[in-house]
């Protein structure tokens, strides 16, 4: 009887021990993946803020401007994986300057695709970039 005490014991301070340990694991996982999906909002709502705006409001705006975030991140995903002659911080810059303006977003639209990156680089596209964005558009019009 004492060995069976003594690994019943064992037994139940390991699993005592190691519980705590497994749900802060699984809790840092989860708290992670909702950063990571809201990402993009708190980024255009972070540079609303620094441009003057109030933290509500800021967050308000870049709230409207994407209505889901996950769908929207594949999105912009797609582009910056096909177009690697934009930066990610240009289009936060630029999506954020939308916001502030109530404009729409729309990154399955070839014309909005090429008003986007003609207004970043500031110049006219390339036929070879043209089609790199069609490509990019009927990437997010399948998504």
């Amino acid at each position: 009887m004492g060995k069976r005490n003594f690994i019943g014991v064992t037994l139940l301070v390991s699993a005592l021990a190691y519980n705590p340990l497994i749900a802060t694991e699984l809790n840092t996982n989860v708290t992670s993946s909702q950063r990571q999906i809201q990402t993009i909002t708190n980024s255009i709502a972070s540079l609303l803020y620094n441009r003057g705006l109030e933290e509500d409001a800021a967050y308000a705006l870049s709230k409207d401007l994407i209505d889901d975030d996950e769908l929207f991140e594949t999105m912009l995903n797609h582009l910056l994986a096909n177009y690697s002659d934009i930066s990610k911080e240009e289009l936060l810059e630029h999506f954020s300057t939308a916001a502030l303006y109530r404009q729409e977003i729309d990154l399955a639209s070839y014309d909005h695709l090429v008003n986007l990156v003609s207004k970043i680089n500031n110049r006219t596209l390339t036929e070879q970039e043209l089609k790199r964005l069609s490509s990019v558009s009927k990437l997010n019009q399948m998504v």
